[in-house]
């Protein structure tokens, strides 16, 4: 192969994207924090999101979306930047396709288990998006970006997505309405 210096991984032959798993997510927003915590199997996600107090659900299955809130289910998403490619960690999956030949800027460790950081260009950004890959195993554990930190666990050991219980409505034209029940 080249000759490669087997101290210096290559990010395509090192990170490897499970079928499924479970993350955190913070993001940054106009001036607000958003913790989101999901799972994601063989492409379908759960996100569970917290913001001023407010819990909302929102599951991606196949080509379909539903948001829960306040009790009700709802057919689509209701916030902006919370669309499906923003949320899906799935943009992350095919980087080491496209990147091969990057090799790590270093090395570090998170909770005590090593990893490889890489820093990769991605999409029209300024700042690289920064992996940071288990030595032993190839998985992500982290992944950071300018305003937003997804850390990774639980590989291969997430249930399969259902849909929510319950009747789903169409979502309202204007987004949520107060329906003033609690």
């Amino acid at each position: 192969n080249g000759g490669t210096d087997s101290g210096s991984p290559q990010f395509g032959q090192t990170a490897r994207f499970p079928d499924s798993y479970a993350m955190t997510a913070t993001m940054r927003s106009e001036g607000q924090t958003i913790e989101m915590t999901g799972r994601f199997y063989q492409g379908n996600m759960y996100w569970s999101v917290n913001q001023q107090g407010q819990k909302m659900e929102m599951y991606h299955i196949g080509n379909s979306t539903y948001t829960v809130s306040g009790g009700q289910c709802f057919r689509g998403t209701m916030r902006q930047g919370m669309d499906r490619d923003e949320v899906n960690p799935g943009r992350f999956s095919d980087q080491p396709r496209k990147n091969p030949n990057v090799t790590p800027v270093g090395r570090d460790t998170i909770d005590g288990e090593e990893v490889l950081v890489y820093e990769i260009s991605q999409g029209n950004s300024q700042e690289p998006v920064t992996y940071y890959i288990l030595a032993d195993s190839g998985y992500p554990r982290r992944i950071e970006a300018e305003s937003m930190q997804w850390d990774f666990h639980s590989w291969g050991e997430v249930e399969p997505i259902q849909k929510p219980e319950g009747d789903c409505q169409s979502m309202p034209g204007g987004g949520m309405t107060p329906d003033g029940s609690s």
